[in-house]
């Protein structure tokens, strides 16, 4: 059986290579890694294509690519965690899910994922949030209360996740637990070694990149995947303003009910915030105490692709399995993993299908309709915009070990 990741790869780095190495030794199987598409868990549109951050996965160590759906990968945590674990789950050959922590006392771990179950859980959430605190602070300190952690340790993005992805985690999965080391997950500063995959892209946005220090973070391919990216101009997210305003100010505020997240009269807000000049401008006038900048930065890309509430509630019963990349052991482990498997969208969707929505879609394809739609979104958000129907044109990254960065032609 096979190991289980889910990850974004936003870029691959040596933390990353340090992980896989870690559950090689442990375990010695497969690894399958379920990847975030065009954009992140936070709302932010990925440093690299998907097809690209998929080929540097394999060739650090990783045997199969899969695709986190949008509808997944731009989630709270939770969602995050419970829509990776399903697709994983779904696959028939996975039976353990390996993650980094910065706190990896498993136990400990386990004991913060219970408390959601008690049954007075609820009732001391509703307590916490009627002070004005968000959910997430009232949760860590719920969590604190219980299992005597430091709420600075329940903070940590990492943490949070590892109690998720063990609130979802199937009786017949096993947890692998990697202790994270090197600079925390938001220290924009480079280090010597294991810097986070924050700083490495905070420095790629200086106009004249460190790379002598960025080659000490990454791969040589990683490397020359950021330089070239570099050179051909970066995703810029300000880029989302003129859109969304424009959506702003032919919106109505019945139809903006509708859209995914839009609670508590945050489609007023919405509307008033069309004054902003900026995109950071646009998340301040949105963000309040009871909301965080990744919660409003994922509220806007629903808004944009007009994901509504009524459609998760159908899509999140479903997975889809499409493939990104894989090596030899990854395609040895497709002919054991339940099907279907996509590998060609043009199987499954035709390009009509974004603008003509009247045709009545399965489950799985309106989940893989929204991954291309993404793909267009984060294609405009360059300079010359780009990449425009690659999800139609472009097949699973084949790597071949003797042929490191090349793909065997087909």
């Amino acid at each position: 059986m096979a190991v289980g990741i889910i990850a974004e790869y936003n870029p691959f780095h040596a933390g990353h290579a340090y992980q896989i190495a870690q559950i090689k030794k442990c375990t010695g199987a497969e690894i399958i890694a379920v990847m975030s598409g065009s954009f992140t868990q936070r709302g932010e549109p990925a440093i690299l294509d998907k097809w690209t951050r998929a080929k540097l996965a394999i060739l650090g160590g990783v045997d199969l690519v899969l695709e986190l759906p949008f509808i997944s990968a731009v989630r709270s945590a939770q969602g995050f965690a419970r829509g990776g674990i399903s697709l994983l789950k779904s696959l028939g050959v996975v039976d353990t899910l390996a993650f980094g922590a910065e706190f990896a006392d498993v136990e400990k771990l386990k004991l913060a994922a219970r408390v959601f179950d008690n049954k007075n859980f609820t009732e001391k959430l509703h307590s916490h949030m009627s002070q004005g605190i968000s959910y997430a602070a009232a949760v860590t300190k719920i969590l604190s209360e219980v299992t005597k952690l430091d709420e600075e340790i329940l903070r940590q993005p990492n943490t949070i996740l590892a109690i998720e992805y063990l609130r979802a985690l199937p009786e017949k999965f096993s947890p692998l637990v990697i202790k994270r080391i090197g600079a925390a997950y938001d220290d924009l500063t480079l280090q010597k070694k294991f810097s986070s995959a924050s700083a490495i892209r905070a420095a790629l946005y200086e106009k004249f990149p460190a790379w002598e220090k960025i080659s000490a973070q990454v791969s040589e391919e990683t490397l020359i995947a950021l330089r070239a990216e570099k050179l051909s101009g970066l995703v810029d997210e300000n880029l989302l303003l003129r859109p969304l305003l424009a959506k702003i100010l032919t919106a109505r505020a019945d139809e903006l009910r509708k859209i995914y997240g839009m609670t508590e009269g945050l489609e007023f807000a919405l509307i008033k915030s069309a004054s902003a000049k900026t995109f950071p401008e646009l998340i301040r006038n949105l963000i309040g105490r009871r909301y965080t900048a990744s919660r409003i930065r994922r509220l806007l890309l629903y808004f944009l692709l007009d994901v509504t509430s009524e459609e998760i509630s159908e899509l999140d019963a479903v997975t889809c399995a499409r493939i990104l990349a894989f090596n030899e052991r990854g395609r040895a482990l497709l002919k054991k993993i339940n099907p279907p498997i996509i590998t060609k969208v043009t199987k499954h969707l035709n390009r009509r299908d974004i603008y003509e929505r009247h045709r009545t879609l399965e489950p799985y394809q309106k989940i893989l309709l929204y991954d291309v739609l993404a793909t267009n979104l984060r294609g405009i958000l360059f300079e010359t915009p780009r990449d425009f129907q690659k999800d139609f044109s472009t097949p699973p990254k084949i790597i071949y070990p003797l042929q490191g960065l090349g793909q065997r032609p087909q």
